[in-house]
């Protein structure tokens, strides 16, 4: 039995999808649920610990997968919320989870916890960068991931942290970050459509599919043994201007405006060779998958 909380989230339909097809029992927690899920959806507040100690009274869970979190806007403009949610939920499924005997937890961290690294200074940024957070989002992930170390030290569970480059793919709902679905959702429309991106066009952003993400939690879960406690997901480093060059070349309906923000929460470049290497994984490129649906239609 695996619990997957923010089950409802852009990341984790997809998780709990993938977990579905390799037939794992599944129970995803969120505070709400847009449809039907075809796994086992329970809704309730991860905050109220007594909601929480009652799932665990009631399953014996073999894997926590744990996503839901408060997103990087939302936590720089509450940060007490982001402390509430981000940490103290958290730290109250670890504790949890080693009351109970969970053999594992898998965390859905973030790149944020390296803080802003741009590619000319720092090049392709593995795990071994010390980690330098510098917002909100990025120091609650880091938090977690030192207690959740310590807590795989002291009582044998096994914590995994991936930290998540910057994720598109369709189903995004958070209205701040629309492009990040738009860049798929869009490729075969038949209309003018213009997709807006709050950043400059010369900025560079590490993308990763989230249906890639997805897998990658799969093959955590499914391991046998895992050698590091903090992974990096592989991803692809593009220039925004180059990114909405190649996507209208692919559909001419589709046009691009730009903000003026920059890259300055989370590195350019990210190194996940690491990942790649300990559990052979492979994935398509962006490109090669904007391509399939293109061809599709």
């Amino acid at each position: 039995m695996i619990l997957v909380t923010g089950g409802d989230g852009f990341i984790g339909r997809h998780v709990c999808s993938v977990f579905s097809k390799y037939r794992h029992d599944v129970i995803a927690v969120d505070r709400h649920f847009a449809s039907p899920a075809p796994y086992q959806a329970v809704t309730g507040d991860l905050t109220d610990r007594a909601f929480l100690a009652t799932l665990f009274q009631e399953y014996s869970f073999d894997s926590i997968v744990h996503l839901a979190s408060l997103l990087n806007t939302d936590s720089r403009q509450q940060p007490q919320e982001a402390m509430r949610v981000n940490i103290g939920v958290s730290l109250s499924l670890l504790n949890l989870a080693a009351q109970f005997g969970t053999p594992q937890f898998v965390y859905g961290s973030s790149i944020s916890a390296y803080g802003s690294k741009r590619f000319s200074d720092h090049g392709n940024v593995s795990e071994t960068v010390p980690a330098a957070p510098n917002d909100v989002y990025g120091i609650s992930k880091r938090y977690v991931e030192v207690v959740g170390e310590a807590c795989q030290r002291q009582t044998g569970l096994q914590f995994v942290a991936l930290r998540i480059a910057s994720v598109v793919g369709t189903g995004a709902r958070n209205t701040s970050s629309k492009w990040r679905s738009a860049l798929f959702e869009e490729l075969t429309t038949s209309q003018p459509t213009t997709i807006q991106v709050p950043y400059l066009p010369s900025e560079i952003i590490p993308l990763v599919h989230v249906e890639a993400v997805a897998e990658m939690i799969g093959q955590l879960v499914k391991a046998n043994q895992i050698e590091y406690t903090i992974y990096n997901t592989p991803s692809e480093s593009w220039r925004f201007g180059e990114l909405a060059e190649h996507i209208s070349g692919l559909n001419k309906h589709i046009q691009f405006t730009f903000g003026k923000s920059i890259v300055d929460d989370i590195p350019q470049a990210i190194n996940g060779q690491r990942f790649i290497e300990g559990f052979g994984y492979h994935a398509s490129s962006l490109k090669q998958q904007m391509s399939a649906l293109v061809n599709e239609y």
